[in-house]
């Protein structure tokens, strides 16, 4: 647990608002990162972003420093997913980013094999796909997956190891073309 982190939520919960501006600078990249590879959409990434935050503030003063930070607000933002998705989710996969122009022939390779990969991904079982991308584009390590999701360790690790072989199959035969 980051001594930084839990000295600052303390001051947050508090009512420290240059405390709570110093946590939002920390954890707005690798949240709306987080969101965004979860629903892959922006838009809706930073509306969830905003309302994690706006939640950890009213949440702060019941904290009690048990738990990294970092999950504490993982879990906040995971949540607010999961509630969510429930409601959207085929309008969050019809408003993905689908941004493709005729590029040249490597470039469109390379937008192809991206959109595969995040194809991919998104047919991934749900509980696959968050543990994976904690874990990926994250760096969170089991244990912290298991505490942002809530289910056991070996959960996760059963869900990691089927996430990556259905990625595998998935993406079998997918080359870059030279």
């Amino acid at each position: 647990m980051s001594d930084r982190e839990t000295a600052l939520m303390l001051r947050v919960k508090v009512g420290d608002r240059s405390a709570f501006e110093e946590l939002y600078s920390l954890y707005q990249k690798p949240l709306v990162n987080y969101l965004y590879r979860l629903c892959w959409n922006r838009a809706l990434a930073e509306d969830l972003l905003q309302e994690a935050f706006l939640r950890l503030w009213r949440a702060a003063p019941t904290y009690e420093p048990k738990a990294k930070v970092s999950t504490y607000v993982f879990r906040i933002a995971h949540n607010l997913y999961l509630n969510e998705a429930a409601r959207r989710r085929e309008k969050a996969i019809q408003d993905a980013d689908v941004e493709m122009r005729k590029d040249p022939s490597s470039d469109l390779n390379r937008r192809e094999i991206q959109s595969a990969v995040k194809k991919a991904i998104e047919d991934l079982p749900a509980g696959e796909r968050e543990c994976l991308l904690l874990s990926e584009y994250q760096g969170f390590k089991y244990a912290e997956i298991a505490e942002v999701l809530g289910i056991p360790v070996g959960t996760v690790k059963s869900r990691m190891f089927s996430a990556v072989q259905r990625l595998k199959e998935a993406l079998k035969g997918l080359e870059p073309r030279t």
